[in-house]
């Protein structure tokens, strides 16, 4: 028998936040022909409450796909991603040659960049500076955000960031909601290109609405494309992340001023409710303006809610990762190989693994 060369490892606010779901992404890879080896319960806390990282099995060598939920109801966003680098580090202080960190909605995506007149820090680039002290060789989301950008601040530190499409996700619940009087919209220019991308494999029209953020919970909405808004019976809004759900109830109000009878549903890859947000949708659904949201359970919370429907992120994941891992199946250089300047691949100097450093 194969000795497993790849270890799938979960973190405990992911195996709360999906359960079953890392048995899912090992079986994934072992189906894909890659000998699994799954690590569960791999951190806990000391009586004091600090972390205690205890890995079940050697690690040296072998390639570790580290599963973690860092925008459910298990753990804050900071604690969680405190345990992600925690356990990172360790596989790689005990000589893991790769560290695949897969995190189906990666939190701070939209802290990736400064706002005029704010003294803030971009967050996404701390985090990435951070997964690359850890030794995450590579970290897997789904789409989010401003991809470009976020790409562009972990790119040089070591850790590369990769956005799996929600291309195919977005079609199939939208294959079951349109029909050939839907417009598809899309929010902010952000989402435009992505939007006609849908609607011309759709055979539909597409609007794109210019947004202004006035506040955290405000923002300002123009639709533009009279002519295909005429007569308008059914709307369909795509978005990437809805949280306060301010775009979605404005978007709304836009297109009933134009059609006040329209249907409008929403599809949305993330969903972060704030207590704000449910009561804005709420809202919506009592008015009639708003008829169903489609979304997937990539941010690890699951609403009881009847006019939600949400898709599983983690199976479609799994079958993601092990496509890639199919076509890069040469074997990684470890994290502690010397570049020729001295320091490993992440600019640091290489660890020695009999001193306890602190990150």
């Amino acid at each position: 028998m194969t000795a497993p060369t790849t270890v799938v490892a979960a973190c405990a606010a992911f195996t709360a936040d999906f359960p079953g779901h890392a048995a899912v992404v090992a079986d994934t890879l072992s189906a894909a022909g890659f000998p699994v080896e799954l690590h569960e319960n791999v951190e806990s806390r000391f009586p004091d409450g600090e972390l205690c990282i205890d890995l079940p099995a050697e690690a040296a060598g072998r390639t570790v796909v580290l599963c973690q939920s860092v925008t459910g109801d298990h753990a804050p966003s900071d604690q969680a991603i405190m345990s992600l680098l925690a356990v990172a580090r360790c596989y790689r202080e005990h000589g893991a040659a790769r560290i695949v960190a897969v995190i189906p909605h990666l939190a701070y995506a939209r802290h990736d960049r400064h706002v005029p007149g704010q003294r803030r820090p971009v967050m996404a680039a701390l985090l990435a500076d951070l997964a690359a002290a850890a030794g995450i060789t590579e970290l897997v989301t789904l789409a989010s955000g401003a991809q470009d950008v976020l790409v562009g601040l972990f790119d040089g530190t070591g850790t590369r960031l990769t956005f799996l499409p929600v291309h195919e996700i977005h079609l199939e619940a939208l294959v079951g909601l349109v029909g050939p009087d839907t417009v598809l919209v899309a929010p902010d220019g952000g989402a435009g290109e992505h939007v006609r991308m849908l609607a011309a494999a759709l055979g539909l029209p597409a609007v794109v609405a210019d947004k202004r953020r006035l506040g955290p919970e405000r923002v300002d909405v123009t639709l533009h494309g009279g002519d295909d808004l005429g007569g308008l019976r059914h709307a369909v809004i795509v978005d990437d992340l809805i949280t306060s759900a301010a775009t979605v109830e404005t978007v709304c109000a836009a297109l009933r001023e134009r059609a006040a009878d329209a249907r409008i549903d929403v599809v949305a890859t993330h969903l972060r409710l704030t207590a704000g947000g449910a009561e804005r949708l709420a809202r919506l659904r009592d008015r009639r303006t708003l008829h169903r949201v489609h979304t997937t359970d990539s941010g690890g919370r699951r609403p009881a809610l009847d006019w939600l429907t949400s898709t599983p992120a983690v199976p479609r994941m799994a079958r993601a990762l092990a496509d890639r891992l199919a076509q890069d199946r040469a074997p990684a250089r470890t994290l502690n190989a010397r570049t020729p300047n001295g320091r490993t691949p992440n600019g640091r100097a290489p660890i020695d693994h009999a001193l306890k450093d602190p990150v």
